[in-house]
């Protein structure tokens, strides 16, 4: 096997990037150009060497089973024991080293070493025993099934970061495993017998959000969705159930909904259908809507849309029995073998076939033609294949539903998401953290899913408010308003209703409902920022929902917080994940954070405090020198207000110790990212603002302590002042 390994300094203009990014952190000088050894010692292995860091790649394996693979092994000549082939390693840009392994073997992968008290993060969504990193877990790059918390919570990725300061991302849909059962110790293998990995570095030492977006500019990022797609969404499990007041099939359930919202005056922006919807066994395969109870579903869904709802359906690579999907397969022999009909619940595609893609892709644009705006996608991953082809046939399916949209409505003007996808499908999907259980072990599961999910790159993300997994009488009203407050605080904001669960009907109280309100309107009114950091996730692959070292990567505590996240950079959010309302909250250190709701606690990074909070409060706290900008910008169902015109508020929390600040603020209608800058006199307390063309009036707000002080916003951007200001942050 020769070896051919480049080891030169000078290739930093090799570009190796499918994506032009840019990060927030781009104007600090870059770290020395890395280079690559190679270990004269058996077996073969090598190290990236980056500043004072050194990433060890301490083994390439190759074998002919994924539990038989050794290190390849290498003579001081250079040629390899077990197996013909090659290697090589490049450093292809001041970020990212290239290795690529080709070899007779059936299986190939790496392993990294590194101190026993190293932490590894990524891989999977789901959170293994509640825990941010991935201490003492090995399992395969699937779905994951039945467990803790949540069922099939699986997002993933072959992308790993340690808090040594680096990442290593394989690029492959083969179904492979990852292993980090030893301390100081990772590795996967992988079903190929080529595979490209790259080693990829922070721009500078520390720069996780750097390191976040070189991954990225390797795989992809997410699509920016329409202003439907952050929700608030309502949706049952079953609209063909679960009848009220003289209501008689699933049109009129919609529209039970639809009124309760508008006479409560709840922000919602669309809902979806789950199973049963269609005709056919399992409501699936025979692409239309079940006439009993969706009698007239192109002009409902027209209705639907009128009253400022975008409408989803279920979608799964399923062909349930006797419909036309299976019958079609069956006889063009298109589904996978061995996998019964009769006694499993639908046997997929094998999408790999050209035909089968075809067929899928025409059927399903009935939906697109008849008004849906986009997919529920469901399964992939329950044994409906051979496990070794859940990557590539969830991927191909991705990509067949978001062509069915893309070609009727155009980027960005529909909503796909998806419970298990790979990261080469999140260019192309949203997710959704799987079926998460109705207790308070599913509310924190679910939150440090959500984290974890940012650290692979699915920033557009949300779980169901309140649990999937329920009981007669689940979820519990003060578990339910408890999660519909972390949802607020999320990239999503999704809340499955019906079947005596419905907040306005028993055994419920008014004030869930008033919770409702409160929660789903405060993330219709965070829409400005979301927006603009779901933006930056676009450009830059830093997730929306960000784990806390993100932002505070010196501080060790930050890198075991799996209650407490940053939402953005201005916020900070600890949700209440036990019963009660009492919680201990830690402050990750580098900045001071105020109370966010009444705005008088201020509370130093490093600290600690306590919390006891009734059901209509989240411990949510804005950082000094924030800028956030909210408001009422997209009206969705909001038909209440007579003459309804958006408008925009831009919150300002200035502070001696933070001298200027901006945000990137994302005008939706222009497509353009325009910045906010506020810069501080520490001496007078004067505050000048600049803003670009925001797109919309409204209101500039500095919070002092003497009150709110107040300038008109215009659309086309402006400046204003601000003078003798006393700031909150100071004392």
């Amino acid at each position: 096997m020769a070896i051919l390994l480049r080891t030169l300094a000078t290739l930093a203009a090799v570009a190796g990037s499918s994506h032009a990014l840019t990060h927030g952190s781009s104007t600090q000088q870059s770290q020395a150009q890395p280079s690559i050894s190679v270990s004269s010692n058996s077996p073969f292995s090598l190290s990236v060497h980056y500043g004072r860091q050194t990433v060890h790649n301490s083994a390439i394996l190759a074998g002919n089973t994924n539990s038989s693979v050794t290190p390849i092994s290498a003579s001081s000549a250079g040629s390899i024991a077990n197996g013909a082939g090659q290697i090589s390693a490049t450093v292809i840009n001041p970020q990212v080293a290239r290795i690529s392994v080709n070899t007779i073997s059936g299986f190939v992968g790496a392993r990294f070493t590194a101190s026993n008290s190293s932490k590894f993060y990524g891989v999977w969504e789901y959170p293994w025993y509640n825990r941010l990193d991935n201490a003492g877990i090995e399992f395969d790059f699937k779905g994951l099934g039945d467990s803790d918390g949540i069922n099939w919570s699986n997002a993933r990725a072959p992308f790993f970061l340690t808090d040594d300061g680096y990442g290593v991302y394989a690029d492959t849909l083969a179904m492979g495993s990852f292993d980090f059962s030893q301390p100081g110790s990772a590795q996967f293998v992988f079903n190929t017998s080529s595979l490209v990995y790259y080693v990829v570095l922070p721009e500078t030492t520390g720069d996780y959000k750097s390191l976040l977006t070189a991954f990225a500019g390797l795989s992809n990022t997410i699509e920016m969705p329409p202003d439907s797609g952050y929700g608030p969404t309502f949706w049952s499990d079953d609209f063909e159930e679960d009848f009220h007041a003289g209501v008689h099939n699933a049109q009129e359930n919609y529209y039970d909904v639809i009124d309760h919202l508008y006479y409560n005056q709840i922000h919602a922006s669309s809902m979806f259908a789950d199973r049963p919807y269609g005709t056919g066994n399992s409501s699936f395969g025979n692409f239309d809507f079940d006439p009993v109870y969706y009698p007239t579903p192109k002009e409902f869904i027209a209705n639907l849309s009128h009253w400022g709802f975008d409408f989803q359906v279920w979608a799964a690579n399923r062909a349930f029995l006797d419909t036309k999907l299976y019958n079609a397969s069956v006889a063009n022999g298109w589904l996978f073998p061995n996998i019964s009909a009769e006694f499993f619940q639908g046997p997929a595609l094998n999408l790999s076939i050209p035909e089968a893609y075809s067929y899928l892709k025409e059927h399903m644009s009935y939906f697109p033609s008849v008004g849906v705006k986009g997919y529920k996608i469901d399964r992939g991953e329950e044994e409906e294949m051979p496990v070794w082809e859940q990557n590539v046939q969830m991927t191909l399916f991705e990509q067949l539903c978001y062509e069915t949209m893309v070609e009727k409505w155009g980027e960005s003007n529909f909503y796909d998401f998806a419970r298990s996808a790979v990261d080469r499908s999140r260019v192309r999907t949203a997710v959704w953290n799987g079926d998460s259980h109705s207790n308070y072990s599913g509310l924190a599961y679910s939150v440090t899913s959500g984290i974890r999910a940012g650290l692979v790159g699915f920033s557009q993300w949300g779980s169901d408010t309140g649990g999937y997994i329920r009981g007669l009488n689940d979820p519990a009203q003060e578990l339910w308003a408890r999660w519909m407050w972390f949802s607020t605080f999320s990239p999503v904001y999704e809340i499955m209703i019906g079947t005596n669960h419905t907040p306005w009907y028993p055994p419920y109280t008014s004030e869930l409902v008033d919770v409702l309100k409160e929660t789903a309107n405060m993330h219709h009114d965070l829409l400005p920022y979301i927006r603009s950091y779901t933006y930056q996730a676009h450009t830059t692959g830093v997730p929306v929902l960000r784990v806390a070292f993100l932002e505070a990567p010196a501080d060790a505590k930050a890198w075991s917080l799996v209650d407490s996240y940053f939402f953005g950079s201005e916020f900070f959010v600890a949700p209440i994940v036990s019963e009660g309302g009492k919680r201990t909250i830690y402050f990750p250190e580098g900045t001071k954070y105020l109370e966010y709701f009444n705005k008088t606690a201020v509370h130093q990074g490093g600290s600690t405090c306590e919390v006891d909070l009734s059901v209509h409060y989240v411990p949510v706290y804005v950082r000094a020198g924030a800028i956030v900008p909210r408001g009422d910008i997209f009206q969705a169902n909001n038909k209440w207000t007579d003459d309804w015109q958006p408008e925009l508020t831009i919150e300002l929390y200035p502070s001696a110790d933070v001298p200027y600040s901006s945000f990137p603020y994302y005008n939706g209608a222009a497509k353009s990212q325009v910045p906010i800058t506020m810069v501080v006199d520490a001496v007078s307390g004067d505050v000048a603002v600049e803003y670009g063309a925001v797109g919309v009036n409204g209101t500039l707000v500095v919070f002092t302590k003497s009150g709110m002080m107040k300038a008109t916003l215009t659309a086309q951007g402006g400046a204003a002042n601000f003078t003798g200001v006393v700031s909150l942050f100071d004392d």
